[in-house]
């Protein structure tokens, strides 16, 4: 200590005499930013206690007791400090989309369900100028798109079937088989833009049902080899049996069983339905035995596709367990007939409907579930009419299922949200190591939110209503909502890429 005392001594005497300069530095703030008096809550290690928490150079620099100085401080007594939460599953990546997902407390939306092809457009347009951190999987549906009718469809940020030119030939890119020859392409394709950045397969299987169960399994051998995830919207299978829905389930379980793949299953409430329990139970213990399986729930009884695809193929009805009148029309908030409904599949087949076929207690039981994650399947909004989850999800998890409902503790909550999808992507995506965390050296993504009042406040009717309690969010330590409102000039978001 003595040498650097006999520095520090002389340096304190002259700040004292008023030399020019050397006050200045002196006063000199240690970090960038510092957030005071918070309760900073860490899923990963357990840890809760009230602490500051400095923010330099992007990362979270320090955690203490003690007092922090910082060229900006933000007060948070009595709020909570968590990782921003981390979206596996938005389809709503433009500028509007990211400021909704932004004020819910999202600092990272993937694209993971659908993917997008190709990779390196998607994440160039993004580049220095996106609010949020941002990735992409590669989507399959835009490669048999590509392969079968030399359409290269870019409209993977809204489920890859927003162009009404796509959707009407998808009888050649959705309901068709491929050749040993396209599929061969199939394969060269997903490996060249794996290889671009793209965190995995995306696999819409319901969409596709032209793709066999032997092109799937080949996909999954693939992905396997490449240590690439595999994130599926599962086949289509009659939501009125229980024991019919086990079936699509199965068949991902068995591919990864046999391949060695890592499998994550998309939203387990509207596919689960009456068999999420048995469902997840099966997870549970394909885990067990050392199958990579994972899965999501969004905190809604109602989903939302578009209307011209092929889950509205012949059989709907059966297949979803519902009626016409579970459909609504988002602009009017109508429900559907057998006439509406072809007409509006007929003129607007790239529209976005919202399903009403979830129980509300397969969604509690999913999201109490441990290991689920919390993603949003946000999709695009048109005119302000859509569904709410791509404004909502997460402040409803909070504010419903964990104060009013006491589905699970508000640390089980976070852990959904933040470290468990950000170890979903480690192993292929390393910068996600440095994500869902409050620990030093981990990037300064942080949502601040009040426990008290959080919640959402967007309804079916207002889907664009943003939520409330959440007044601090950062995106590598900047401020990208600050006193609940969007910072206009902050865009610190990156891109999350496979080896990056």
């Amino acid at each position: 200590m003595r040498p650097n005392l006999q520095w520090l001594l002389p340096l304190a005497g002259l700040a004292a005499a008023g030399l020019p300069g050397v006050a200045a530095a002196a006063a000199k703030p240690v970090y960038d930013l510092v957030i005071l008096h918070g309760r900073v809550m860490d899923p990963e290690t357990g840890a809760d206690r009230i602490a500051n928490v400095g923010v330099r150079a992007g990362r979270i620099a320090v955690i203490t007791g003690r007092p922090l100085t910082g060229a900006r401080t933000i007060e948070a007594g009595g709020l909570v400090v968590a990782p921003g939460f981390i979206d596996l599953h938005s389809h709503a990546q433009y500028a509007f989309g990211y400021d909704q997902q932004a004020r819910d407390g999202v600092t990272t939306s993937l694209e993971l369900e659908a993917g997008v092809y190709p990779v390196k457009p998607f994440y160039a347009v993004r580049e220095g100028h996106t609010r949020i951190n941002y990735g992409a999987s590669v989507g399959l549906q835009m490669i048999r798109t590509k392969i079968t009718t030399g359409i290269e469809d870019d409209s993977g940020s809204a489920a890859g079937m927003a162009d009404p030119k796509v959707i009407a030939r998808k009888a050649e890119w959705a309901d068709a088989p491929l050749s040993a020859a396209e599929r061969e392409r199939e394969r060269v394709m997903f490996d060249q833009e794996f290889a671009a950045g793209g965190l995995g397969l995306g696999l819409l299987s319901e969409y596709l049902p032209g793709a066999g169960r032997d092109e799937i399994y080949l996909l999954f051998k693939e992905a396997a080899k490449l240590h690439a995830p595999v994130f599926v919207h599962a086949r289509a299978a009659e939501h009125s049996n229980p024991d019919a829905l086990m079936t699509p389930m199965q068949e991902l379980v068995a591919d990864a069983a046999a391949t060695g793949a890592a499998v994550h299953v998309c939203h387990i409430g509207s596919k689960g339905q009456g068999a999420a329990g048995m469902i997840l139970d099966m997870f549970d213990n394909a885990r067990k035995h050392g199958v990579d399986v994972t899965t999501e729930v969004y905190p809604y009884d109602a989903g939302s596709t578009v209307i011209g695809s092929a889950l509205f193929n012949e059989g709907w009805r059966d297949h979803l367990g519902a009626s016409y009148a579970d459909i609504e029309w988002p602009p009017t908030g109508e429900r559907m007939t057998a006439e509406s409904f072809a007409k509006f599949r007929r003129e607007q087949p790239s529209a976005f409907v919202i399903l009403h076929v979830i129980p509300d207690a397969t969604v509690t039981l999913a999201i109490a579930h441990p290991g689920v994650m919390i993603a949003s399947d946000a999709v695009p909004y048109t005119n302000g009419a859509g569904h709410p989850r791509g404004t909502g999800t997460f402040a409803r998890v909070l504010g419903v299922y964990v104060r009013e409902k006491h589905a699970l503790t508000l640390m089980d909550a976070l852990g959904k949200m933040t470290v468990l999808p950000a170890k979903r992507l480690e192993a292929i995506a390393p910068v996600m190591h440095r994500k869902g965390r409050v620990q030093v050296g981990a990037d300064a993504d942080l949502t601040l939110f009040d426990p008290a009042t959080v919640t959402d406040k967007a309804t079916y009717r207002h889907p664009t209503e943003p939520s409330q309690g959440i007044p601090y969010v950062l995106v590598g330590g900047v401020p990208v909502v600050d006193h609940g409102a969007i910072v206009p000039a902050a865009y610190p978001g990156k891109g999350v890429r496979s080896g990056g």
